[in-house]
């Protein structure tokens, strides 16, 4: 996944198409033939990070049609748009007004250097209109003001500065783009006791943008009878080469975790789904499957990782962060604050990407179906205590007119195994006292469900929150 928030940018590079042929027998060149080496340091500089989409330096109408219709051909996350040097305005406003809306980053970049002292002589007459991009931007901003156009972001300093802005603006650009594409399958139904915490699908698909469908369990069952024990076995001698198995392990119950893990993924293939979100809580999957399903993603499968207790927005905030990350994200709940350490226990169970290499994964027996009536009691699921390290912790759901986002930090403790049947750790809060941060969270109104990935993602949260006009806290 280490690609997977790769953005693709249209590059949006305004000069002046008056001044093209002046300089002509300078020493330094035209005026045109100078613009192309900020144009290539634009255009490397944002190569780093991003797949680049440019149709050259826009100097008249034609070459801002061809631009826009190559963006759009190309479906660019979103466009970078800086001014090389003063240039007529009409063309940039006529972007504004004719391109669909898509998130934007308009730059001014500060010059390297200066390369002239005085203007008197002609070759450094041309070098000053080379620099002059402030001019530029300046007068471009009264129309981005003006036509006042979502999703639009302005930003000014040395290259390396913008760069820095652009790297998470065009990352979080790339999410809102990848969820207009994505499929969520809801496996199976909403469960009673946690209402407030789902979300409506129609919803979803206007204000956030994946597509939600609904798998059935009696689907998954017969899927079961078609996977073949070949598979299983498989399967099953794949995790055991990577995970140790615990001594109470029952092998057919591992075997019909797998079995089931494997139904459900292809089920949910069959339908497009990027991620699953399983209601592990549905007494009827219990029945019908025999157990919950322990092993999302699965060996032999096609990669799709599943999330707890049929939260779609826990879900799509762990896919969130699956792309801005390219590491598994997993779904937990914030269980207590320990009064004499300061430190917070969370947990979830039920499904949960176990496939972090840093985490501490066992195959254990599913203690919380130990007791149930159903075919295969206790059976084998991946058990995981979260790898250490600094964490960002999302949250997203429904709020009045559309969606609400909070998201924090924390270090994961390096901890062994302690809550059974649970993926889990133990957090210290690095933005204040845990009572501080869960006193923000609970003043913003958020539910239970918490999606977490390794690293620190705040600057895309940001970016992504105000692109997509969730309302939003950071704790």
């Amino acid at each position: 996944m280490s690609n997977c928030c790769k953005p693709k940018i249209g590059v949006l590079l305004y000069s002046n198409n008056g001044l093209r042929k002046s300089g002509a027998g300078t020493p330094d060149g035209t005026y045109e033939e100078r613009m192309k080496r900020p144009e290539q340091l634009t255009l490397s500089a944002l190569g780093e990070f991003a797949d680049t989409v440019s149709a050259g330096i826009v100097y008249n109408r034609a070459d801002l049609d061809r631009a826009m219709a190559l963006f759009m051909s190309e479906r660019v996350d979103g466009v970078y748009v800086q001014y090389l040097s003063w240039a007529p305005d009409a063309l940039w406003m006529r972007f504004e007004r004719d391109m669909p809306e898509l998130p934007v980053l308009f730059a001014s970049v500060v010059p390297e250097r200066i390369p002239f002292e005085n203007t008197f002589s002609a070759n450094d007459s041309v070098a000053a209109n080379t620099v002059r991009g402030l001019v530029g931007s300046l007068q471009a901003s009264g129309s981005i003001a003006r036509m006042d156009r979502p999703m639009a972001e302005t930003v000014l300093g040395t290259l390396d500065e913008v760069m820095a802005r652009a790297k998470p603006f065009f990352a979080a650009a790339h999410v809102r783009a990848k969820l207009k594409d994505a499929v969520v399958v809801h496996y199976a139904r909403h469960h009673e006791v946690m209402w407030s915490t789902y979300v409506d699908g129609f919803s979803l698909f206007r204000y956030v943008g994946p597509e939600m469908k609904v798998l059935a369990n009696a689907t998954v069952r017969r899927e079961m009878d078609n996977v073949s024990d070949g598979d299983v076995a498989s399967a099953v001698a794949e995790l055991k080469s990577r995970y140790s198995v615990m001594d109470d392990v029952d092998e057919d119950k591992l075997a019909a975790s797998v079995r089931a893990s494997l139904a459900v993924d292809r089920c949910a293939a069959s339908m497009g789904a990027d991620y699953v979100v399983m209601n592990d809580l549905d007494n009827v999957m219990h029945r019908e499957l025999g157990l919950r399903p322990g092993f999302l993603p699965c060996p032999g499968g096609h990669g799709i990782a599943a999330t707890p207790e049929g939260d779609v927005g826990a879900g799509t905030a762990a896919y969130i962060l699956r792309l801005l990350s390219g590491r598994p994200a997993q779904v937990v709940e914030p269980g207590y604050i320990n009064p004499e350490t300061g430190l917070v226990d969370v947990g979830h169970g039920g499904p949960n990407d176990y496939t972090d290499p840093e985490a501490k994964v066992v195959i254990a027996k599913d203690t919380r179906l130990l007791n149930a009536d159903v075919k295969y009691p206790g059976a084998a699921f991946a058990w995981q205590v979260l790898a250490p390290g600094v964490k960002t912790l999302l949250h997203l759901s429904q709020g009045e007119g559309g969606y609400k986002m909070a998201f924090t930090i924390a270090e994961a403790q390096d901890v062994d195994f302690f809550h059974a049947s649970f993926c889990h750790g133990r957090l210290k809060m690095l933005t204040g006292t845990a009572s501080e941060v869960f006193s923000r969270l609970l003043a913003f109104g958020t539910t239970q469900h918490y999606a977490i990935v390794s690293g620190d993602f705040r600057a895309e949260l940001r970016d992504f929150a105000k692109i997509m006009g969730f309302k939003w806290t950071e704790a």
